[in-house]
């Protein structure tokens, strides 16, 4: 009995010291992560070029039906300029937004 209680007090111990000489790493990037970041910068670049000429394109549609007194095309301008308008906002407050839901803020 005292041979089963010792090797489970050497057990115990060992449970108790091993993972108090485990060292904890800092994060790092992996070799190549600038490269991801680049490519996301171009997305962000395109996604923020594709609303301002939403945008743009709205206004020239809902110019262009009310003028042509089209209603249909005047209608589909409208919805893409606040479609355009919404857009802006979650570019704005996406990475917060992200961030927060995270917990990196």
């Amino acid at each position: 009995m005292s041979l089963t209680l010792a090797l489970a007090d050497h057990t115990l111990h060992a449970l108790r010291v091993l993972p108090a000489q485990i060292p904890n790493p800092g994060a790092t990037a992996p070799p190549g992560a600038d490269k991801i970041t680049q490519v996301i910068g171009y997305v962000k670049w395109g996604a923020g070029a594709a609303i301002v000429l939403g945008f743009f394109a709205g206004v020239a549609m809902f110019a262009g039906g009310r003028i042509a007194d089209h209603h249909r095309f005047g209608r589909m301008g409208a919805i893409t300029i606040f479609a355009s308008v919404g857009s802006a906002f979650l570019y704005a407050i996406g990475y917060v937004l992200l961030s927060t839901i995270a917990g990196n803020a």
